[in-house]
């Protein structure tokens, strides 16, 4: 976010004190001789490791005649530090008063400290500044404004080296060091008390996460965190505090063991480790008997839930998911065009109608006119427009009759029969006529005709039989049906690696060893992540140790992977969050049916309009019908195989206030829910962007989110 900040240092006399440090942006770049104000900007170290601080710096140069000249406060827009958190540090001393070149000058510098979340190369891009002089001395001559760019500087993030990297490091970079307390050195057995770890030094403390904490006598609850934040020093420091609520199972003088914190040095390029002290804690006897002595109960049956006994078959990967299913929709269209190019109508000359055949006949130039030829196209062009043959028509009086009845006046039904009496006599007689008279006759007679006869019904199309169509659609329906037992052979996956686990979850968690059992249960999925019985288990048993997130996370995928399963959606009823609502709700529809049915809708659809196609039939309009709803289909069915499969969702595992903006000083907003199921709209290095129901949307670190989908 861009924000003006004004340089309120302009009008302070007081120089700086000479056993002050100058910094880096004063002493190294090189100042323009020509010009009365110089703005530079630089980042130091250029090189940094990922959560190290590199501090930028800018400074603005005054010559004496300027800084004189200068009626207001310049102003200068700093740029954004994208992918990186961003402090803005104070200037404790003010203005500086330094000679460089033989010149005096009058520094003001800003610094910013700059911690890369993520190894790579990061561009800064130039900073602007802007001030106005006056064109002349008077008070009231008009101003001039200027604008000036820093220097574009480049920061490089890398990563802690492996060698070396202890299996405790959980991303701490800087100099620090652990103290540990509690509120109380006795108490009673099963009274909590608060176990507070401080860690404290040069670093980002924001970014420290929790460390590991195991206590043999007491049984551990993660509770609050403190941060302190001190941004007056160069390099930025603070402290920041863990809480835990142990409660003592047993009682007597108990020994809370050190607590280790690692962290690696940037100064000494190592693996570094801060322990905190042991003390003794003098618990008194109390009520609660302690847990290494006495077995736990497990909870009675009506209590505990059912886990599924059986690890069950994996359900099947979907249909868009697979190169078969999309080459199939792919090729679908082919036999459809290879139809068309086969089988389309060749050009041909149209043939000349009866009624232009008599025009050429009778034209004066026309010689040699045989009668046949008359007689041949007159009756071709009564049959073409009343459907009347002179096969059926040979009786005398016969034709004036059925011209009658196609609406024919009797004046020209009977000129009719005489024209055809002199046709036949000419074209069959052994006196020649001539030929040219007789196509004049005919036709005049036939263009009475073709404007007096009643117009005839188009003949009726036959409709294409039930059979082809059911072909048809069986013979998608077969295609569909050998391709998913195919994909069922071909995409099965060896389940074996599952069954130890799965089977060591199911006796922890009926010896009430709910927390284990859940960590068994989730490795059972991760070795065969598409197996619903293991997701199912996991989430039970989360939720029996008091791991709502967990328990939404399980039955959540377990329910997307079977979506018909009633009893998980009894279980996701259970939770505060709502689980039947916007992105949550997995609608209770086979996986695949929707898939199925799109792909039987679009092979049916192009195998019949091939069909038509080389009947040499009209296939536009099922080609239209197979695009718009198998197409539709298709795309529906493919946002129904993302929503079950939880692309780009995910769950809120550790609630935190959304911020406005990916940093940890940014503004909060509201708090989602254990268990939520939120939408993922961006990512940027260890920050997510979610939005949920409600019109709830924010940045929240990434750690507290767990994926439903890959």
């Amino acid at each position: 976010m861009v924000t003006f900040l004004p340089l309120l240092m302009f009008f302070q006399a007081a120089a700086a004190p000479a056993q002050r440090p100058l910094p880096e942006v004063v002493t190294r770049p090189r100042l323009e001789r020509n010009g009365g104000v110089d703005f530079h900007a630089l980042v130091v170290p250029e090189t940094v490791y990922v959560g190290q601080q590199a501090t930028y710096q800018l400074g603005v140069f005054l010559d004496q005649d300027i800084r004189g000249r200068l009626r207001r406060n310049p102003e200068f827009i700093p740029p954004e530090s994208r992918a990186m958190l961003a402090y803005d540090l104070p200037d404790p001393g003010g203005s500086l008063q330094v000679n460089r070149d033989g010149r005096s000058y009058e520094v003001h510098v800003f610094r910013r400290a700059l911690f890369p979340l993520t190894p790579g190369r990061y561009s800064i891009n130039p900073a602007r500044l802007s001030y106005t002089l006056p064109q002349g001395q008077s008070f009231f001559s008009r101003e001039e404004s200027f604008s000036l760019r820093s220097e574009q500087v480049t920061l490089v993030a890398i990563d802690a080296p492996a060698s070396g990297r202890p299996l405790s490091w959980a991303g701490a970079v800087g100099v620090w060091h652990a103290t540990a307390r509690v509120d109380s050195v006795r108490d009673r057995a099963g009274d909590p008390i608060v176990l507070t770890l401080r860690i404290e030094g040069t670093g980002n403390v924001a970014l420290l996460a929790r460390p590991a904490l195991a206590i043999p006598w007491a049984s551990i609850v993660a509770a609050n965190e403190r941060v302190k934040i001190d941004s007056t020093p160069s390099a930025l420091r603070g402290s920041k505090e863990f809480d835990w609520l142990v409660t003592p199972r047993t009682s007597g003088a108990q020994r809370v063991p050190p607590v280790r914190f690692a962290f690696f040095n940037p100064y000494s390029k190592r693996y570094e480790e801060s322990a905190t002290e042991a003390f003794t804690v003098k618990v008194a006897a109390g009520a609660v008997i302690a847990a290494d002595s006495t077995p736990v109960v497990a909870p009675p049956p009506e209590r505990a839930m059912q886990l599924r006994p059986a690890l069950g078959d994996e359900a099947p990967l979907p249909l868009g998911d697979l190169a078969l299913v999309r080459w199939l929709l792919i090729l679908s269209p082919f036999p459809a065009l290879l139809a068309w190019i086969a089988r389309r109508p060749r050009r041909v000359r149209a043939p000349t109608t009866p009624a232009a055949r008599l025009r050429a006949m009778a034209a004066p130039a026309a010689a040699g006119v045989a009668a046949a030829d008359v007689r041949a196209a007159f009756l071709d062009g009564v049959q073409r427009r009343t459907g009347l043959d002179a096969v059926d028509l040979t009786q005398p009086g016969a034709w004036a009759r059925a011209l009658r009845l196609e609406g024919v006046t009797d004046e020209t039904a009977a000129a009719t029969e005489s024209v055809l009496e002199a046709l036949d006599a000419a074209a069959f007689g052994p006196a020649s006529q001539d030929g040219a008279a007789l196509a004049t006759s005919a036709h005049a007679l036939l263009a009475r005709i073709e404007s007096e006869a009643r117009r005839s019904r188009p003949a009726r199309k036959r409709a294409p039989s039930p059979t082809a169509a059911g072909t048809i659609a069986l013979v998608a329906l077969v295609a569909v049906v050998a391709l998913l037992g195919a994909a069922a052979i071909v995409f099965a996956r060896d389940i074996e690696r599952a069954r130890e686990p799965f089977a060591r979850g199911i006796a922890a968690y009926a010896g009430a060893d709910y927390l284990p059992a859940a960590r068994l249960f989730e490795d059972a999925a991760r070795a065969a992540p598409r197996i619903a019985a293991s997701w199912a288990n996991a989430g039970t048993a989360s939720f029996a140790a008091g791991d709502t997130a967990g328990a939404v996370v399980g039955w959540q995928r377990a329910l997307r992977l079977d979506p018909l399963a009633d009893d998980l959606r009894d279980r996701l009823a259970r939770v505060r969050a709502p689980q039947d609502i916007g992105v949550a709700r997995v609608p209770p529809l086979p996986p695949r049916a929707p898939s199925a049915l799109a792909l039987l809708l679009w092979v049916a659809g192009w195998l019949a309009v091939a069909r038509l196609r080389w009947r040499r039939r009209p296939a536009l309009r099922l080609t239209v019908i197979t695009l718009v709803v198998a197409g539709s289909a298709a795309v529906g069915a493919r946002l129904f195989e993302d929503r079950l499969e939880g692309r780009n969702l995910v769950v809120v595992t550790d609630p935190g206030p959304l911020r406005a903006l990916p940093a940890l000083g940014a503004e909060g907003g509201a708090v989602p829910l254990a268990g939520e199921v939120a939408r993922v709209v961006q990512r940027q290095g260890v920050w997510t962007r979610i939005a949920l129901d409600g019109d709830r949307d924010g940045w929240i670190a990434s750690e507290r989110l767990a994926p439903l989908g890959k």
